[in-house]
């Protein structure tokens, strides 16, 4: 019996974690670019409260990291920062449709949305939101969303935030990266000698 206990605990003994010098670990902190002839756009809103306005920004990028176009807005009150998130992707989708581009990811960093756009039956309150989306997602020959961890999603964070912060509620659309993150995206774009 005393072997048995013993044999017990050598099995179930907890293991130290261990040092990972994965390199795939390590870089999963950093801007994951999209396959090729994809455009990736990272979407962030700046929810603080139902009465407030909120800050909304994406930042679109092709799979070097180079960016093809950011907008950012301010939306009006939504209740919760769940439909305020949807509301953004609309927009996102309805500017990258008028944009003419037809191969994209959007990376959002709120896994509960992800979870609702790619499986909407399972969100029937969002119904007429996830239902606006699913006819522009028609419109693009393909359309992927993907979850974005916070920390990889810090440009676009960065841009919604400054609408509220600097009271930049005129909402616009441009072609690159705004000018005072050029060195924040240049640190991100992928090189081709990497």
């Amino acid at each position: 019996m005393f072997e048995e206990v013993e044999q017990w605990f050598e099995l179930n003994k907890v293991q130290p974690p261990r040092a990972h010098t994965n390199t795939r670990l390590e870089s999963e902190d950093k801007w994951n670019p999209p396959e090729n002839g994809v455009i990736k756009c990272n979407i962030h809103v700046n929810w603080r409260n139902a009465h407030l306005l909120s800050g909304v920004a994406w930042i679109a990028r092709d799979q070097i990291g180079n960016v093809s176009y950011h907008a950012r807005d301010a939306i009006t009150h939504a209740p919760n920062r769940f439909v305020a998130e949807l509301r953004s992707v609309i927009w996102d989708l309805s500017s990258l449709r008028d944009l003419g581009i037809s191969r994209v990811t959007v990376a959002v960093d709120y896994h509960e949305v992800v979870e609702a756009l790619k499986k909407p039956q399972q969100w029937p309150r969002y119904r007429t939101l996830l239902e606006k989306i699913r006819n522009l997602k028609e419109e693009f020959e393909s359309l992927d969303f993907d979850e974005e961890k916070i920390s990889t999603n810090g440009i676009g964070r960065d841009i919604a935030k400054s609408v509220l912060r600097d009271g930049h509620f005129q909402s616009y659309l441009a072609l690159g990266g705004p000018s005072w993150l050029h060195d924040r995206i240049a640190r991100e774009t992928i090189r081709s000698d990497v």
